[in-house]
C-alpha cells in the first residue's frame, strides 16, 4: 500500500468551495485516499440527478439485461454464451472516483477470476428460478461471501461512466475548473489531478445520493434490515433460523439466501423490499466520520497547536513519542472537549472507522511537520493494521484501534502481535475507544501485558480513551 502524506481534497486542489459540491449533491473526494463509501445500484433510480435517475439506470439495466440474456442461453460454463456474459462483467477498480476500501494511492486494481465466476454462477441460479430482473446483480455481495460491496460499486461505476462524467464536466465548467480530454469518457472532458510522481489522473465526481457506507467484513446488515421490512420475508427468515438463540452472521446470511431464493416470487419480493428500504449515506449522521475528516483537512483542527519537532535520528523511541503525543491530543479532545460527540450516532457508538478517521486527521498534522510517513490500514502481509508510522526502514510503530465492544482481548493478545511480526517491528500501541461497555477486558489485557514484561518481552502499550457521553463544557465542574 502506498504511503499517505498530506491528503488532498478535490475542493482544495481545484480552488472551489466545498459547499459548492455539497449544494450540487456531490462528494468532495480526497484525491489520494479512498473513501469508505460505495455506489449502490439499488439507489440509482432514487437519485436527484436526472443523468443518473434516467440515463444511468437505463444504461445499467440495458447492460445487465444483456448479461442476464447471455447467461440464460448458456448451456454450460465456458460455452460461447458464458464467455460473452463474462466479458460483460468488468470487475476492474476504476481509480477515478476514489471510493473503496483502499487506504491510499487510488490506483485501480482487478479482482480474482473466481469472484467473477461466483457472481456468474449465482446469477445463473437466480435466472433458473425464473427471475430476469437485471438488478439482481445488486445483491451479489450478500449472496456471495467473496463478493464485496466495493466490487459491486466498481462494476456499477464502469457501466454508468458516461453519466458520471457528464455530471463532473457540468460542475467543473460551472465552477471554472479546467477539464481535458482523457481515456475515461468518450463524450466528456474531466479535471486532471497531478500526483506526487507527476502522473495526471482524471477525476470523476460521484453524487451523494447513490452511495452507502461500505459494510465491514462483508456484513450486509443494512440489506438484512431492509429486506425484513417485508413481513413475508421476515417470517421465512425466522423459520430458517429456527431455535437458534444467537444466530451468527453466517446463519443470518444462510436464512436470508434461502428466503430469497426459494422461488422466483420470493426473489422478486426480496429485491423489491431492498430497493424500497435501502437509503444513501446520511451526511447529517455521518456514521463513518467522513464529513468530520473533510472539515478538519479543509479548516484545520480547532485546538491543534503547532506540533513540536522530533529528533528522528535517535531511533524508534522518538517516533513512539510523536505517536503518543498524537494520541494524547486525540484523547484530550475526546475526554475533555466535545470530540466524543463525533463518535456517537443517535445514542449509539459510530462504527470503528469514525474514530480512526478523526484520529488520522489529527496525526497527519504531526507527521507532515516532521516528515514521518503515516499509512492508514497498511497491509504488511498479516492483514491490515489500522496505522503504521515510519521513518526509514528500522523505525516503525504500529497503532491498532478497537471499540470497547469489540474483540479487545484477541486484538491485543493475537492480532497486534501478528501485525508486529509481519512488519518486523517490536513497537505497537493498542488503543481502546471506551463507549461504556468495556467490562473487565482492560484488566485482562493488562495481565497479558504484565506477563510479557515479566519474561523480558516487549509488550505493546495500552491506551484507553473514554468516549462515553459527557455533560456540556459549561456544566462540568
Amino acid at each position: 500500500m502506498a504511503r499517505v502524506k498530506d491528503p488532498t481534497l478535490f475542493s482544495v486542489y481545484f480552488g472551489v468551495e466545498s459547499d459548492a459540491l455539497q449544494a450540487a449533491g456531490l462528494i468532495d473526494p480526497f484525491l489520494d485516499v479512498d473513501i469508505n463509501l460505495f455506489i449502490d445500484p439499488v439507489l440509482l433510480e432514487k437519485s436527484s440527478h436526472p443523468q443518473i435517475r434516467k440515463q444511468g439506470i437505463d444504461e445499467f439495466r440495458r447492460h445487465f439485461q444483456n448479461f442476464v440474456r447471455l447467461l440464460a442461453i448458456s448451456k454450460e460454463e465456458n460455452d460461447a454464451a458464458w464467455k460473452a456474459a463474462r466479458r460483460q462483467l468488468d470487475l476492474r477498480e476504476p481509480p477515478e472516483n476514489g471510493l473503496g476500501y483502499g487506504g491510499s494511492g487510488r490506483s485501480g486494481s482487478s479482482r480474482p477470476e473466481d469472484v467473477r465466476i461466483a457472481i456468474m454462477r449465482t446469477s445463473k441460479e437466480i435466472i433458473e428460478l425464473g427471475a430476469n430482473d437485471p438488478e439482481m446483480v445488486s445483491l451479489m455481495g450478500f449472496f456471495e461471501e467473496n463478493v464485496g460491496a466495493d466490487t459491486i460499486s466498481d462494476f456499477t461505476a464502469r457501466v454508468i461512466t458516461e453519466q458520471l462524467a457528464s455530471i463532473t464536466e457540468a460542475f467543473c465548467k460551472a465552477n471554472s475548473i479546467p477539464v481535458h480530454d482523457c481515456n475515461v469518457s468518450t463524450d466528456h472532458k474531466l479535471p486532471l489531478f497531478t500526483t506526487v510522481r507527476g502522473r495526471k489522473v482524471p477525476i470523476v465526481l460521484v453524487p451523494l445520493d447513490i452511495v452507502r457506507e461500505l459494510p465491514v467484513a462483508n456484513d450486509w446488515s443494512e440489506i438484512e434490515r431492509a429486506a425484513l421490512q417485508n413481513a413475508r420475508i421476515r417470517d421465512r427468515v425466522n423459520r430458517y433460523l429456527g431455535g437458534l438463540a444467537r444466530p451468527t452472521i453466517a446463519d443470518r446470511k444462510f436464512a436470508l439466501r434461502k428466503a430469497a431464493m426459494g422461488s422466483v416470487e420470493d426473489f422478486d419480493l426480496f429485491l423489491a423490499a431492498v430497493k424500497d428500504n435501502v437509503t444513501s449515506y446520511d451526511p447529517n449522521l455521518d456514521a463513518l466520520g467522513y464529513y468530520r475528516l473533510k472539515a478538519i483537512f479543509s479548516n484545520g483542527f480547532e485546538g491543534l497547536k503547532q506540533p513540536r519537532t522530533y529528533n528522528l535520528s535517535v531511533g524508534p523511541q522518538e517516533i513512539i513519542r510523536l505517536v503518543n503525543d498524537t494520541l494524547d491530543l486525540f484523547k484530550r479532545h475526546v475526554e475533555k472537549g466535545n470530540l466524543w460527540e463525533e463518535l456517537w450516532i443517535e445514542g449509539k457508538p459510530k462504527k470503528e472507522r469514525a474514530s480512526q478517521l478523526i484520529y488520522y486527521a489529527i496525526a497527519d498534522a504531526f507527521c507532515k511537520a516532521n516528515n514521518v510517513d503515516i499509512s492508514p490500514e497498511a497491509n504488511m502481509g498479516g492483514g491490515p493494521i489500522d496505522f503504521k508510522f515510519s521513518s526509514g526502514y528500522a523505525a516503525r510503530v504500529l497503532v491498532e484501534m478497537k471499540r470497547s465492544g469489540g474483540t479487545v482481548v484477541h486484538g491485543y493478545e493475537k492480532q497486534l502481535e501478528f501485525y508486529k511480526d509481519a512488519s518486523q517491528t517490536e513497537f505497537g500501541i493498542f488503543v481502546i475507544i471506551d463507549y461504556g461497555d468495556l467490562g473487565n477486558k482492560v484488566n485482562e489485557i493488562r495481565q497479558i501485558q504484565q506477563t510479557r514484561i515479566d519474561i523480558g518481552a516487549r509488550a505493546s502499550e495500552i491506551i484507553v480513551i473514554d468516549a462515553t457521553p459527557k455533560a456540556s463544557a459549561s456544566k462540568r465542574k
